[in-house]
C-alpha cells in the first residue's frame, strides 16, 4: 500500500484540526445554572429565571449577572480598553435561559418587576411581549433600550 504524500495528509488534517480548535472556543453564552452560579458584581446566587445576564469578553471569558442593575454596574464602573467591547446578553423575561443581544432587546423598568438586586428592570425580545407583560402588571412602567439601561440608575 502507497502512502500519500506529506503535503496531502497536512491539507486533509488542516479542516479537522481547525474544527476542533474552534469548537474549543465557544464565546458563549452559557446556559445559568440558577441556584449555581454567582453575580460577578453582587455576589449573590443567581435564583430567578426571569432575570440575568452575561458579559463576554473578546477572549471568551463569561461572566454572570442576577440583575441588569448589576451589569449596568460593573459596566460603569469596570475599566475600558480601546477597541475591545464585550459581548452583552440578557435572560428574556418570558423565556427562561433564552439570551438575546442587548442591542436587540426591548426594556422595561416597572416598580412591579421583582427583580433580584431591585432594578425592577426586564428584557423581552419583541416590543409586544413587553406590552402584554405590562398589562398583567397593570399598566405603566417605562420601555427603555439599551441606551437608556445605562443611562439611568
Amino acid at each position: 500500500m502507497m502512502t500519500p504524500p506529506r503535503h496531502v495528509l497536512l491539507r486533509a488534517a488542516a479542516p479537522l484540526a481547525l474544527t476542533l480548535f474552534l469548537a474549543g472556543c465557544d464565546a458563549g453564552p452559557k446556559s445559568i445554572r440558577y441556584g449555581q452560579d454567582e453575580c460577578a458584581e453582587c455576589k449573590m446566587t443567581l435564583v430567578d429565571q426571569h432575570y440575568g445576564a452575561e458579559l463576554i469578553t473578546p477572549k471568551g471569558k463569561i461572566l454572570k449577572f442576577d440583575d441588569l442593575g448589576c451589569l449596568r454596574t460593573y459596566q460603569q464602573r469596570a475599566p475600558k480598553a480601546p477597541g475591545v467591547v464585550p459581548r452583552l446578553v440578557v435572560i428574556e423575561f418570558n423565556q427562561p435561559n433564552t439570551f438575546l443581544p442587548v442591542e436587540q432587546a426591548f426594556f422595561l423598568r416597572h416598580d412591579r418587576l421583582r427583580s433580584p438586586m431591585g432594578s425592577g428592570t426586564a428584557a423581552f425580545v419583541t416590543e409586544a411581549g413587553l406590552e402584554a407583560t405590562r398589562r398583567q402588571l397593570g399598566g405603566g412602567g417605562q420601555l427603555l433600550r439599551w441606551p437608556d439601561v445605562m443611562r439611568t440608575p
